[in-house]
């Protein structure tokens, strides 16, 4: 419980508490804490705290130690602090070998949703209070606890999600996540799913590592229809001391227990063996899953994927020599071109993939171009975001770089039409290599940049990248890049049409007179109309001359600041 000092300093200190007639949640439990902490369980401590042991038994359907138990636990969570069995045998007052008797009612409320269970210091036994408990004492209100028990195989597949969700976000670690996991199998041995797995060497002779593994490996089969599960995203689940390296060696060899048990095996990608990835087993697939109702493959959306069919329309205005550039690619992105062109590629021992980038001056309409070219050609767009795939942990981004491509080739694969891969504002990753590394975070920029690289070379879809600075693009890029279309400031009559199909109303001399005067972007005239539309929405003022022309002034102070903000 508490140390010598602490429970000096706890006795000597006084503060004015809630009123001993208030009765919420939180006043009963720090009642009935006070007192068996300085009493322990007795039975006229029982008696006294009556009313208050009353009132949270009946808000959490448990008995009178299950309350007594309760206030203990919240206490030390409160400040994200664990309690074992030895610190509650103590507030009681009794000896450990006495406290025994309590550890089935404190399963029950771990399986109720109040506590959770779960490892602690030295591997002891610990308990906290679940969110769900602490939010109901907070706002003294009811407690709707997450269900553990008595689920069905689709509610259960819901947990893993959350759990896997929470992990992948850094909410819980790698034990917790297997404590939950565990629980939910445990607590639920009525479905077939976890009958079967506890019934396995799952539980036998693996280790939590391959546990988690495996129960990741179901949850994307059930949740997102994928059969395998490439080996690198499987070692994010690893212990905190175990060795990637040696676990892949382990899992090359087949010396894993998952395997020599024939839970999971190499996966099978066109009749040949991917040893990069595994699968779960023919014998899982077919015992495993009875009544699980699982998500056809072909039906899985990745939450990157931009769909053809929700993009808008939108008209482009192009110089004459990249609108022939990206007129020749909208040709190529036919569904019937794309594959007699790759067919006559293929036939010539050449790559059937294409590698394309749009570079030039912010707010020229590289991205909007590759929405419009999608929509047209009916092609999804599946988006990589560097910044997010970037880690802070050695390795972890060439994985996420590696996985990204992985996708990509299911996605052609699964596809009557091969979606478009973007790389928006590629700046970052398309530039000059490092020589002469030094550090690590170098070191891993290379490495992202060398494995794109790779990839470029045996993509079988369409690849397009976007940047502002060509300049930087490394050489070993720019030769892979077979369609290259720069993006310059429209000229003056691209101008004055971009002008009226953002602000219909200007008349053809107005936009022409804007057009002459300010050689803006795209981008920056779309500012322009954006701020006019607010200022007829707040006023009803019509736009006039005079007022864009006072927002172009506008516009070209903010691009000098946002200039002079660089580097500094």
């Amino acid at each position: 419980m508490r140390s010598k000092r602490e429970s000096t300093i706890f006795e000597e200190k006084n503060f004015i508490s809630e009123d001993e007639t208030v009765q919420t949640q939180a006043a009963c439990l720090n009642r009935i804490f006070r007192k068996v902490n300085s009493t322990g369980l007795s039975a006229d401590t029982i008696q006294e705290l009556r009313d208050d042991i009353d009132y949270v038994a009946e808000r959490y359907h448990i008995d009178n130690q299950g309350a007594v138990l309760l206030a203990a636990i919240l206490e030390k969570s409160a400040t994200n602090n664990l309690m074992d069995d030895e610190d509650l045998a103590m507030y009681l007052g009794c000896t450990n070998i006495e406290f025994i008797r309590y550890h089935k009612k404190l399963r029950d409320m771990d399986k109720a949703g109040i506590i959770q269970i779960g490892g602690g210091r030295g591997g002891r036994r610990c308990y906290r209070v679940s969110p769900e408990t602490l939010k109901a004492v907070e706002s003294n209100g009811e407690f709707n606890p997450v269900k553990m028990s008595g689920l069905t195989t689709e509610e259960l597949f819901s947990r893993f999600r959350k759990f896997f969700g929470a992990f992948r976000s850094d909410n819980i670690d790698a034990d917790r996540l297997l404590e939950e996991l565990d629980g939910l199998v445990s607590y639920n041995d009525h479905l077939s799913f976890c009958k079967k797995a506890l019934e396995s060497a799952l539980y036998s002779d693996c280790t939590n590592t391959e546990r988690r593994m495996f129960y990741y490996i179901c949850h994307r089969y059930v949740t997102h229809g994928n059969k395998s599960v490439d080996i690198e995203t499987l070692t994010n689940f690893t212990e905190f001391m175990e060795d990637d390296e040696c676990i892949k060696r382990r899992i090359a060899n087949e010396h894993m227990s998952l395997q020599r048990s024939g839970l999971v095996c190499f996966a099978i990608e066109d009749g040949f063996v991917d040893t990069g990835s595994l699968s779960l087993s023919d014998k899982v697939m077919a015992e495993f899953f009875n009544d699980v109702v699982l998500t056809p493959e072909e039906t899985v959306r990745h939450r990157d994927i931009v769909s053809a069919e929700t993009i808008q329309e939108k008209e482009l205005f192009f110089n004459e020599a990249e609108s022939a550039q990206v007129a020749r690619l909208e040709d190529l992105l036919d569904a019937e071109n794309f594959k007699e062109v790759q067919r006559r590629l293929l036939s010539t021992g050449m790559r059937k993939g294409f590698n394309a980038i749009f570079y030039g001056a912010p707010g020229t309409g590289k991205t909007a171009s590759v929405y419009e070219l999608a929509r047209r050609s009916g092609r999804d767009i599946f988006r990589v975001d560097m910044t997010k795939l970037k880690s802070k942990w050695v390795g972890d981004s060439e994985k996420a770089v590696r996985g990204v491509f992985k996708i990509y080739r299911s996605m052609c694969k699964g596809k009557e039409k091969a979606p478009i891969l973007l790389f928006n504002e590629a700046d970052a990753v398309f530039t000059k290599r490092i020589e002469n590394v030094e550090q690590s975070v170098d070191q891993m920029n290379n490495a992202i940049q060398n494995i794109i690289l790779e990839e470029m070379e045996s993509i079988e879809g369409i690849l397009i990248a976007t940047t502002n600075l060509l300049s930087n693009l490394d050489p070993a890029f720019e030769r892979r890049f077979i369609f290259k279309v720069e993006f310059k400031m429209p000229e003056k009559d691209s101008r004055a049409k971009i002008w009226k199909s953002m602000i219909p109303g200007l008349s053809d001399e107005d936009a022409a007179v804007l057009a002459d005067k300010y050689a803006f972007s795209g981008g920056n005239i779309e500012n322009i109309a954006r701020k006019s539309t607010v200022e007829y929405v707040l006023s009803g003022n019509e736009p006039t001359l005079s007022s864009l022309e006072g927002y172009c002034q506008e516009e070209i102070l903010d691009r000098k600041e946002n200039r002079n903000r660089i580097g500094f």
